[in-house]
């Protein structure tokens, strides 16, 4: 019998502190889940707030309904929400408790060195015991970069004869001049594609494609440029994607109408110091320039062109200091003239966006075509189509394009890596995450 009692005691024993493991483990482990639905709590304010950031940049009119929009003592705005209705698990609750500081930041074209919005998300679970698991996420955000890379292709990519591309990249905040002494760092530009062919080319800088390497015919090579150029790894990318924007429809350009642009030389889009409103949108048909013919553009504009873009070689649009253009076109672009840019330099101020998919057969057979020994200024995008660079050419800016091909040529790039920060009106931005900041 005391044998019996002692074993009985000892199993007693045994049993009480296996409950108490058990016990213990379960409220470890429930603790565990409830922290990781406190971080999915917090991923979902954040995906919320990119969204409400996105239908401010994107829409018109937009109210932040849902929100509680606030101004505090320094004049800094705020935008609130709360998520309720959450049940994690067991009747268990959560909540997610969102700010915007700097909520009213959100610019298109993006302001260089404007403070970005703030987002801060906390994902609260209150545990039936009483505990508060509260997972906090922090980070910047503004609206994603299409032209992240010096070219991009989302079908493929090819250079041939001579063609150099991209030599540098460098900073317009810094200097206008890509050469100066003041770029102390000039990292190598990016080619972007999922597959990219070299013919008798030396392509200088990083090449990502989608797990193949380049292919070469006829010689040429891709290589690091000059390896005493200081460089920052942090914007070298190995991505092959490149981001595809939605071209926002004629009905949805921003900016008042202000008439019809047809072959002329009368200066366009004039400036009207002291005001932000001043962005003026135009439309044309086939916008042909011809016969020694100048555009003058004198401020922000937006033009729309319903068919063909055509600028011979006599031809010039000149941008003056106060101007900027974003040229959408229907049909194909063929630019054989100067597009002066070279007042501002800055890439930024001209992009040229081409919504066709199909291509100019009477003169090549590319939805677009730029083939100028005048340099070039700007970024040109044609998601749905071909781009040919063609000739002896230098562009200061960013190529993007369905297919890109370079042809027959000495060419130089110069990418801007201000356009890292840099949006357009005219196409659908969503927001992206810029820096993660820590709690």
């Amino acid at each position: 019998m005391l044998v019996a009692l002692c074993l009985t005691t000892v199993l007693v024993l045994a049993v009480t502190g296996y409950v108490a493991v058990c016990a213990r483990t379960m409220e470890l482990s429930n603790r565990s889940f409830c922290y990781t639905s406190s971080v999915q709590l917090a991923e979902m304010g954040m995906e919320e707030a990119l969204w409400s950031l996105d239908q401010a940049l994107n829409t018109s009119g937009y109210t932040w309904s849902g929100w509680t929009l606030t101004t505090d003592g320094s004049g800094v705005k705020w935008a609130t929400k709360q998520l309720t209705g959450f049940i994690v698990t067991k009747g268990v609750p959560g909540v997610v408790n969102i700010q915007i500081q700097y909520y009213d930041h959100y610019s298109a074209p993006a302001v260089y060195g404007a403070q970005p919005p703030t987002i801060t998300s906390d994902g609260v679970v209150q545990m039936t015991d009483g505990v508060t698991i509260d997972k906090q996420l922090k980070a910047t955000a503004k609206p994603a970069a299409l032209f992240s890379n010096a070219v991009g292709a989302y079908s493929s990519c090819s250079f041939t004869i001579n063609w150099i591309c991209p030599l540098a990249s460098y900073e317009t905040h810094v200097s206008l001049n890509p050469t100066s002494a003041s770029q102390t760092r000039k990292d190598e530009a990016i080619v972007s594609a999922p597959s990219v062919s070299v013919n008798a080319a030396d392509v200088f800088g990083y090449v990502a494609t989608a797990g193949t390497a380049p292919t070469y015919s006829t010689g040429g090579t891709v290589k690091r440029a000059d390896s005493s150029v200081p460089r920052d790894s942090r914007y070298i990318s190995t991505n092959a994607s490149q981001y595809l924007f939605d071209i926002l429809s004629s009905a949805n350009l921003p900016g008042p109408w202000a008439g019809t642009v047809s072959d002329r030389t009368a200066p366009i889009g004039t400036h009207v110091f002291g005001t932000q409103a001043d962005l003026k949108r135009y439309t044309a048909n086939d916008f042909s320039l011809t016969s020694f013919h100048t555009l003058t553009i004198d401020g922000p504009v937006i033009i729309d062109v319903s068919g063909n873009l055509y600028i011979d070689d006599s031809a010039t649009i000149f941008i003056t200091a106060n101007g900027s253009a974003q040229i959408v076109v229907g049909g194909s672009v063929t630019i054989f003239g100067n597009v002066n840019n070279t007042t501002t330099k800055l890439p930024k101020n001209l992009a040229i966006i081409c919504r066709s998919s199909g291509s100019y057969s009477s003169i090549n057979y590319y939805t677009a075509q730029l083939n100028t020994s005048d340099p070039f200024y700007g970024v040109i995008y044609v998601p749905y189509g071909s781009l040919q660079v063609y000739g002896t050419i230098t562009v200061y800016g960013a190529l993007v394009a369905n297919v890109m091909d370079q042809a027959y040529g000495n060419g130089v790039i110069y990418y801007d890596l201000d356009l890292r920060k840099t949006a357009f009106s005219t196409l659908n931005t969503p927001y992206d995450i810029s820096q993660w900041l820590a709690n």
